[in-house]
């Protein structure tokens, strides 16, 4: 027992653990600050700042200010987490210095740039099949700057932070432990898992500000494992691109491809969530009115990942690089 609570894994485990529980206290009272500051915003004159967040806080859903939750309460628990894994054989990495590392240099250049072009690009021509086969349509309401604004800043901000968690330090501290399938395939997992495990889209509570709104909401998102079609398909399609990102990181040994493919990803799918809208028709198992939920998408993601492996296979990349 004594050596199971002292395993790495098992840390890991914990800390999503106590991730989950810590938004389900945090989120109410999130959700309370959020609403007030909204309702503050409307009678008293507040600093640009504070009015844009405060208009962001009285549009958002009682699901956004759980997710918020969640990152804060899992950005919290990192450290500890660090610092309580072992490192193998007690030896100590050497590292560049930090502007160094930093620095993507002409290569990491290239390697966004080329990594944007494969996960856009596939991306783009699943669009146009989905078009093709009447199952989306333009969207009336479409505004190009809004719309390319909207998408930008997420790709930017959630490619750097997640591949900096899940590529960068999970990936260094597992691979003390395991080696290069063990470590692509478990991160991916617990990479699958976290995102599966987000609330569902429209989720609501009956009292966002009751104190056990947070779990109510934990609830919500348990029942995602009682639909099979969801869950092996929006699963599987989050496996694939976690192994992707995780084998670039490793056949790279930096972190530049991996950001290119992720923000490549996150663009695409916000921006084609403005321009388009599901029509119905093709709502099956191929397609369930996302770029992220059926077959078809997951088939994508597949010929994505092969093609990348061939390019990798046709010029093999430097192994040296630091994170």
């Amino acid at each position: 027992m004594t050596r199971l609570l002292q395993h790495d894994l098992f840390k890991l485990f914990l800390f999503i653990v106590a991730s989950f529980v810590g938004a389900a206290l945090l989120s109410p009272h999130l959700y309370s600050w959020g609403k007030d500051l909204a309702a503050e915003a409307a009678v008293a004159e507040l600093s640009a700042p504070m009015e844009w967040l405060a208009k962001k806080c009285d549009n958002a859903r009682f699901s956004r200010y759980f997710n918020r939750a969640l990152m804060a309460t899992a950005l919290v628990l990192l450290f500890p987490l660090i610092k309580s894994l072992r490192r193998k054989g007690g030896e100590k990495e050497e590292k560049k210095p930090f502007l160094q590392r930093i620095n993507p240099q002409a290569r990491g250049w290239r390697d966004l740039a080329l990594a944007l072009g494969f996960s856009a690009g596939f991306l783009t021509l699943l669009v146009a099949l989905l078009y093709q086969l009447g199952w989306i349509e333009t969207a009336d309401d479409f505004v190009f700057a809004k719309a390319f604004q909207k998408a930008i800043i997420p790709a930017i901000i959630v490619s750097l932070l997640e591949e900096w968690l899940f590529r960068g330090v999970l990936y260094s501290v597992l691979a003390r432990k395991l080696n290069v399938a063990a470590n692509i395939t478990g991160l991916s997992l617990f990479f699958a898992a976290v995102h599966f495990l987000s609330p569902p889209d429209g989720a609501q509570v009956a009292d966002p500000r009751h104190f056990l709104a947070g779990f109510e909401m934990l609830g919500l998102i348990g029942q995602k494992f009682l639909t099979a079609a969801e869950f092996f398909g929006v699963f599987m399609t989050l496996f694939v691109v976690g192994v992707t990102l995780a084998y670039t990181r490793y056949v790279t040994g930096s972190l530049w491809f991996a950001i290119g493919l992720h923000a490549g990803w996150v663009f695409s799918l916000k921006f084609t969530n403005r321009l388009t809208n599901p029509t119905g028709e093709g709502r099956s198992i191929w397609y369930n009115d996302s770029l992220m939920d059926g077959l078809l998408p997951l088939a994508t993601l597949v010929v994505t990942a092969a093609c990348i492996a061939l390019y990798f296979r046709m010029r093999p990349p430097c192994k040296n690089q630091d994170s």
